[in-house]
């Protein structure tokens, strides 16, 4: 599931729900790994860009490769996220 285009000028990636090792919902794009803590910093373009080693979004929550997961509907509803339009992502099969 995605939500809308990346807006960055630098990028054509999806904006897509993403789960952190400790449970949090954030939105990252699935090219340039921007990442947006609420839907709404999306229009405001409050977002981080988390870097090696550490992959810091903010205190105690980082997107280190290999511990995160794309959200599945449940997840985006549990934070609260589920009244948004969500898209389905294309068949890559």
């Amino acid at each position: 599931m995605w939500l809308i285009e990346c807006p960055s000028f630098w990028d054509e990636g999806l904006i897509r729900p993403l789960v952190t090792e400790n449970g949090a919902v954030v939105l990252m794009c699935d090219t340039c790994s921007v990442v947006w803590h609420t839907p709404a910093g999306i229009e405001e373009f409050e977002h981080v860009e988390p870097a090696a080693p550490d992959w810091s979004i903010g205190p105690g929550t980082h997107v280190r490769p290999g511990t995160t997961r794309w959200a599945d509907p449940a997840d985006v509803t549990t934070a609260g996220w589920g009244d948004l339009r969500w898209r389905e992502l294309p068949y890559a099969g």
